[in-house]
C-alpha cells in the first residue's frame, strides 16, 4: 500500500460499503478508476472505539468476497 495513504484515509472517510469483519472490526471498501497498480477496490480493516485504529488495509478487484461478510451500509 506504499504510496497510498491518501487512498486509505480517503477510503475511511468517504467509504463506498461498510462490511462485517472477521471478529468486532469493520471493514470499508471503497473503489478507485485508478490506483498505483491499475483499477481496485481498497480496503481497510479498522476497529472503531474512542479512538480507532487501522488493522490491515489492501486492494482487490474482487469486491464480492468482501461483500459476502455481510454488508452494513452502503452509500
Amino acid at each position: 500500500m506504499a504510496g497510498n495513504m491518501d487512498k486509505i484515509l480517503e477510503t475511511i472517510s468517504d467509504l463506498g460499503y461498510i462490511v462485517h469483519g472477521w471478529a468486532d472490526e469493520l471493514i470499508a471498501l471503497k473503489h478507485y478508476g485508478r490506483t498505483s497498480i491499475s483499477e481496485k477496490y481498497v480496503v481497510v480493516v479498522y476497529k472503531e472505539d474512542e479512538e480507532g485504529f487501522i488493522l490491515a488495509t489492501f486492494m482487490t478487484s474482487n469486491k464480492n468476497k468482501i461483500l459476502r461478510k455481510g454488508m452494513i451500509w452502503r452509500k
